[in-house]
């Protein structure tokens, strides 16, 4: 008797897809359509964007060639009356003002600083001296020489037996 032959299938078989895959397939289909769908929402977003972008920048540059253009056509008093003002207001003597703040120096006052302010007509100057007399003979120099008006005392400290001060001055026009 002969032994029954065996059956021996090296290849397996193969089992069909379940419930499962078929429900994961179908969402990430949906997923990825969602994320495509939105992928080319924000691209038409962008172009949009870049289209209002160099649009703005077209305007830009047309009004900027609008301005370039030279208006010849009168100024009104009333158009002109700030811009007189104005240059009243800085038509200052400048070389006088800082001819006369050096020449009231003197030997016993060193100027430290000084800060005009053309426009509100106001002098600042910070200055040393090793005095106090000498502090008070500056001030009188100062509004002597008749660039400067109203000099006042602003502050004054004593450092290493130096007298540092400040003082502002009305600068008429």
């Amino acid at each position: 008797m002969r032994p029954a032959p065996l059956a021996l299938d090296f290849v397996p078989q193969r089992r069909r897809p379940g419930t499962l895959g078929w429900v994961l397939l179908a969402l990430g289909l949906a997923v990825t359509g969602l994320e495509v769908n939105q992928f080319l929402s924000r691209r038409a977003d962008l172009d949009e964007r870049e289209h209002i972008v160099e649009r703005m920048r077209h305007q830009l540059t047309r009004q900027r060639q609008a301005d370039m253009v030279v208006d010849d056509s009168p100024v009104s008093a009333e158009e002109g009356e700030p811009a007189l003002k104005l240059a009243q207001r800085l038509d200052r003597n400048w070389p006088a003002l800082l001819a006369d703040v050096a020449s009231a120096g003197g030997t016993d006052v060193s100027v430290l600083g000084l800060s005009p302010d053309g426009a509100r007509g106001v002098v600042l100057v910070q200055a040393s001296t090793r005095q106090l007399k000498a502090m008070f003979d500056y001030m009188g120099r100062l509004e002597a020489t008749g660039a400067l008006q109203n000099v006042e005392l602003q502050a004054f400290e004593q450092r290493n037996g130096t007298f540092v001060f400040s003082l502002a001055a009305r600068w008429p026009a």
